[in-house]
């Protein structure tokens, strides 16, 4: 193999990792988002912090169930 070969694998692998990494970090803010919420801060507050829209906070929480605080 030539070397142009190796960064082509080479590439193809971090694009991987990133990929995984994106994931993992997706399920951490949604999971960060379920429990400040579920401690009481509003879902319109959660948005402005988060970079996000309301309505994607408010269907992250019904999609996980938190929707209703208990």
């Amino acid at each position: 193999m030539t070397d142009e070969d190796n960064s082509l694998e080479a590439a193809t692998a971090a694009l991987t990792a990133a990929r995984e990494a994106l994931h993992v970090a997706r399920r951490n803010l949604s999971a960060a988002i379920v429990v400040a919420y579920q401690c009481g801060e509003p879902a319109a507050r959660i948005a402005e912090r988060t970079g996000k829209d309301v309505i994607e906070i408010r269907n992250l929480l019904a999609a996980t169930g938190a929707a209703h605080r208990t």
